[in-house]
């Protein structure tokens, strides 16, 4: 497989990011980006987190206005999110240290989820466009979710895709 193939995720549901990043836990995998699944998951569930809890920073009104609230509309049109943007803000950047904290990411992301499925009522705006509704949070999230873990490839996908390629 190509050092640059990226997955590409279509999750529709808050159950589809928990069997990814599930079956991502129990199999051996290659990041083809610099995080492992548990920086993966400290990263996501800031957003989770805070769409349920309120964030802790947010644009100033002119940036959400007139580039993020654009940003997000276009990614929910799309339902795709370039790689190499840029992470905002830069403390939601997690560095796993050790198998347990790896672990303890994932654990606190599945939580997340779960409480989000589990949801309903409005959510918190979002820090980069402002009010968005449930079902607008949900397709953000599986969209950010199917973009990020598509940064990491199953070794069994990978040696599929190698196998398929090959010369009989």
């Amino acid at each position: 497989m190509p050092a640059d193939a990226r997955r590409t995720l279509k999750l529709m549901t808050y159950a589809d990011v928990t069997a990814e990043i599930e079956r991502l836990r129990e199999t051996a995998y290659r990041p083809l980006g610099a995080w492992s699944l548990g920086e993966i998951c400290g990263h996501l569930s800031y957003y989770f987190r805070g769409s349920l809890t309120g964030f802790e920073f947010t644009l100033p009104w002119a940036l959400r206005t007139f580039v993020g609230r654009p940003w997000v509309k276009r990614v929910l049109k799309t339902g795709v999110m370039k790689p190499g943007g840029k992470t905002v803000p830069d403390s939601v950047v997690t560095t796993v240290r050790s198998p347990a904290a790896e672990q303890a990411l994932i654990e606190d992301c599945l939580m997340w989820l779960v409480r989000l499925d589990e949801h309903d009522g409005p959510l918190h705006d979002s820090p980069l466009a402002g009010k968005l509704s449930p079902e607008e949070w949900r397709r953000l999230h599986c969209i950010h979710a199917g973009h990020h873990l598509g940064f990491l490839v199953p070794a069994a996908e990978e040696s599929a895709v190698l196998e398929e390629t090959m010369p009989a």
